[in-house]
């Protein structure tokens, strides 16, 4: 019907344009090299994981719970697929539209029999950079909300993990005052049998430990439910109470509030994925201010004309151009004004979400030094001074120069400092991963804390077996 030489004519009109438009993109593998690097190292920590875990049936450390939800955590995997949905948004953007291929045939074939033709839009100058560039700048916010969210899943499971602690710490001092009780009420009971002593303490005695008691069976219901809020984070199966896990020594650390603020405003991920939606906005603003330009159209057709006088059909090549008429100024004007507020709107975002972060951190750096200091005042003043004073009470008692009640205080207030020990340790644990969540400190270990200043290596605990 046609040559072949007038095919490649149509053809190479659409496709010449659109490699001509500038196909080949310059901002696109770096970003596409980051996901690579995250996507293999997230299937390496995976694999490695699930064949050395099994979190059902023995102990763990905080670092293996943290590699676990890494890779588990579905929330974060969401985020994960939002950053690849985003990358390929990037050549989607760099694209021209598909080329028009027509065919008219004429009825009525008085000077044409039929007509086939391509044409291609053009976008306006600088208009595929620019929506490339936009594309980028949101598949590198994807980028940076991504890792932000495991900035908070690191948070939420260094919460998680303490919390447990705490609880089995709460139930193994519990469970060793309860023992305590039952000695001394047998004691009681037995001087009370000997008539050394008064029905009244014996009653006052009992009152306690059932009183120890019914906290001791609430510590032990809420297990399961502290437990499954941290299997969730792990995407664990709810298979009953996880085992208690295994705290290890923690580091002293120094903390310097200028420092912080000032790596907070450099890494935080958050602020980052921020500046990201902002260069995606000023791109967005110049896309708009370029609608109102002429778009140009560029084509080839090809004509068949009937013979005249007997002679064979005749046939013709032709260019074609052409170009829109942005008369509709009106929508341009709205767009552009659009575009000038969606900026202003990022950009006061970035700035609310800069001061938020900063009172995030010094009130995650008041709760780490408070949590410091209620831990030395615990460790180091009242818990001993708690336990000479229940020794006194003790001797006092039984050589009869002081009352039951202050025994039972002394016991009490003991009980109650290494509770508040134990508490201070945990909010020191969580405040600290809330500075690191808000500074934005990346770590090769996942389990492992940030080198913020001069460190001392310190034990956490006079003891560190848990209740199993």
């Amino acid at each position: 019907m046609f040559d072949q030489r007038t095919v490649r004519v149509l053809l190479y009109v659409a496709v010449g344009a659109s490699y001509a438009v500038g196909c080949a993109s310059v901002v696109e593998p770096p970003i596409r090299a980051q996901y690579a690097a995250a996507h293999q190292a997230r299937h390496a920590q995976q694999a490695r994981i699930d064949t050395l875990l099994s979190f059902q049936q023995k102990p763990a450390t905080l670092d293996e719970y943290l590699r676990y939800a890494f890779a588990h955590n579905p929330r974060l995997r969401a985020a994960f697929a939002r950053w690849s949905a985003a990358l390929e948004r990037v050549p989607q953007a760099r694209s021209l539209d598909d080329p028009v291929l027509s065919f008219e045939y004429f009825l009525e074939q008085m000077d044409t029999r039929y007509q086939l033709s391509v044409t291609q839009m053009l976008p306006v100058p600088g208009g595929l950079r620019l929506a490339e560039g936009r594309a980028a700048s949101e598949a590198r916010a994807a980028m940076h909300t991504f890792e932000a969210e495991r900035f908070e899943l690191y948070e939420r499971v260094v919460r998680a993990f303490n919390e447990y602690h705490y609880l089995s710490r709460s139930t193994a001092i519990s469970e060793d005052n309860h023992r305590l009780l039952i000695e001394l009420e047998q004691a009681i009971d037995a001087r009370y049998q000997s008539g050394a002593v008064s029905y009244a303490d014996l009653i006052k005695v009992q009152v306690e430990r059932e009183q120890l008691a019914d906290r001791l069976a609430s510590l032990r219901d809420q297990r399961r439910a502290q437990s499954a809020s941290l299997g969730a984070l792990l995407h664990l199966p709810l298979e009953g109470p996880l085992p208690w896990p295994i705290v290890e020594p923690s580091d002293a650390a120094t903390i310097d509030e200028s420092v912080l603020a000032e790596l907070l405003a450099d890494l935080n991920p958050e602020l980052k994925a921020a500046e990201a939606m902002i260069e995606a906005a000023v791109q967005r603003e110049e896309l708009a201010r370029r609608s109102g330009w002429p778009r140009f159209m560029i084509g080839a057709g090809y004509m068949v004309m009937p013979g005249r006088d007997g002679r064979k059909d005749a046939s013709d090549l032709g260019l074609m151009t052409g170009f829109t008429l942005p008369i509709w100024r009106g929508r341009y004007r709205a767009e552009n004004e659009e575009a000038a507020a969606l900026l202003r709107a990022t950009e006061r975002d970035r700035d609310e979400m800069r001061n938020r972060l900063r009172a995030e951190l010094s009130l995650a750096v008041f709760q780490f030094r408070d949590a410091e200091r209620r831990s030395e005042l615990m460790t180091q003043s009242l818990i001993p001074k708690a336990r000479q004073a229940l020794a006194v009470a003790r001797q006092a008692y039984a050589d009869g120069q002081t009352e039951f009640m202050t025994l039972i205080d002394a016991q009490r207030t003991l009980f109650e400092f290494q509770l508040l020990a134990e508490r201070a340790l945990a909010d020191r644990e969580i405040a600290l991963a809330d500075i690191n969540c808000c500074v934005g400190v990346l770590w090769s270990d996942p389990g492992s804390l940030p080198d913020l200043s001069g460190r001392v290596p310190e034990q956490r605990r006079d003891h560190q077996e848990t209740p199993q």
